[in-house]
């Protein structure tokens, strides 16, 4: 089942603009503004974004997410990793065009860039988990940012509960 509010999301980030968000290049990040993995699951698919602001969010078109783990020192941490990350392999991610979700089983690394290029690379799952391919570390660093905001998750709820 899609849930097109999670989807329409991703959509805006990628009909986006850097000056949409008050961003410009950077010495850290002179190229990349924001960076998305997107994962294939059955059913659908989730996407991991990063922006340069510090900003971090996942989007499900299955239902659920997080929006703001980058207010959180973890998720800003873990989120401008991964568009360094991103930033140092730019090169070796291929332009695209299109920039379509995964099917199951499938990743892809999306990058966004100052000048308006979209760059995609893709990934089977049974390649990140052997660590290979050119842009490996972009998708071990989405990993983490994912990571990083479950965890987030599971304190913030812990907190929640410890409340009430």
């Amino acid at each position: 089942m899609r849930n097109d509010a999670n989807v329409d999301l991703r959509a805006r980030l990628l009909s986006s603009s850097p000056t949409q968000f008050g961003l410009k290049p950077t010495t850290e990040l002179p190229r990349v503004w924001a960076a998305l993995m997107d994962v294939g699951v059955p059913n659908g698919a989730a996407s991991i974004v990063a922006v340069a602001d510090g900003s971090a969010s996942m989007y499900t078109s299955v239902g659920g997410g997080m929006i703001g783990a980058g207010e959180h020192p973890s998720g800003r941490q873990a989120a401008m990793h991964f568009l360094k990350t991103v930033e140092s392999l730019l090169d070796l991610i291929p332009v695209a065009k299109d920039v379509p979700l995964p099917p199951s089983g499938q990743y892809a690394l999306v990058a966004l860039t100052h000048d308006g290029t979209r760059r995609r690379a893709t990934a089977a799952e049974k390649a990140l988990h052997d660590g290979t391919g050119p842009v490996f570390a972009g998708f071990d660093a989405g990993l983490e940012l994912m990571t990083a905001m479950r965890l987030l998750q599971e304190k913030l709820a812990a907190e929640r509960g410890a409340q009430r």
